[in-house]
């Protein structure tokens, strides 16, 4: 896959128009962890890349950060 091929595949993916499936575990672990880092909690990430929540957590777990949640959302507010 080519440089701006994978570019291109990946802006779709983060769009919501591509499963994230599609992506390289190492995108997909940037994905996950960009969505992450946005706010979003495990259900909305897997809804957005149409990745399942099992998916999602085990990525997100990977990566080591813990779940965002609306009680921690509430605790930073």
């Amino acid at each position: 896959m080519t440089p701006a091929t994978r570019r291109r595949l990946y802006a779709a993916c983060r769009a919501g128009n591509m499963p994230a499936e599609a992506l390289p575990p190492a995108d997909r672990e940037r994905l996950v962890d960009e969505l992450w880092a946005a706010g979003w909690t495990d259900v909305e990430i897997a809804t957005h890349t149409h990745m399942s929540t099992y998916t999602t957590a085990r990525i997100r777990a990977r990566l080591g950060v813990p779940p965002n949640t609306a009680q921690a959302r509430k605790k930073l507010a």
